[in-house]
């Protein structure tokens, strides 16, 4: 009589390590069953290629890649390729259960509502450092709350970003000096008279309140 205890103890083992068994099979089959597509991947894809940039983004494509010859100038990069969340510290998320399950959440939704921003040109240093965005504005443009939206990112991220087309881009110079604070080459004679009336100071002034109509 005193065998049964240990052979009770032995099925209840075995059964324990069925039903888990069982378990994970069932969760196996229901996760490749959700990773199945609902219907067969056809044999010719109803897609074809086409240009990256329109021809206005072109043409602003070019004067980019021109006036920042010592920089990558990419097209439609995620905004979020080059951004983070800010992470509270570890200590913290683990001394804190609901602290972190809150965390996580919010940090899901940013994510979910920041992923289809892009803008139409990243600046950035050949290191791989982003300096500027520019967003052309054309037949497809972003909405007004996404332009916003993204002026308000970049600028927390230390990042310059503007609003503009094939008519009214700033040239070489004044982009410099968004993007990364150079004042342009100027013969000493000029740069002893510049004053706050300067041309370059004048097309800064009036870029910025373009500024202001396209994305405020």
């Amino acid at each position: 009589m005193s065998e049964w205890p240990v052979i009770l103890s032995v099925v209840s083992l075995l059964v324990g390590m069925l039903s888990g068994a069982g378990l994970w099979a069932v969760w196996l089959d229901r996760r490749k069953a959700g990773n199945k597509l609902a219907f067969p991947l056809p044999g010719l894809w109803p897609l074809r290629g086409r240009p990256i940039v329109s021809s206005q983004e072109q043409e602003i494509w070019h004067s980019l890649k021109d006036g920042f010859h010592d920089h990558a100038v990419m097209v439609k990069v995620p905004i979020l390729r080059f951004t983070q969340l800010h992470e509270p510290s570890m200590s913290k998320l683990a001394s804190n259960a609901a602290t972190q399950n809150d965390w996580w959440l919010k940090s899901e939704q940013w994510l979910e509502m920041l992923g289809g921003l892009y803008a139409t040109f990243t600046i950035c240093t050949l290191n791989g450092k982003v300096v500027g965005c520019v967003d052309v504005l054309g037949k497809h443009e972003g909405s007004k709350a996404s332009s916003e939206l993204k002026e308000a990112i970049l600028r927390d991220c230390g990042i310059t970003y503007i609003v503009t087309s094939a008519f009214n881009l700033p040239d070489a110079s004044t982009l410099r000096e968004l993007f990364l604070g150079e004042l342009p080459d100027e013969p000493v004679d000029q740069q002893e008279t510049r004053g706050g009336d300067s041309d370059f100071h004048t097309d800064m002034a009036a870029f910025a309140s373009q500024q202001g109509k396209l994305v405020g």
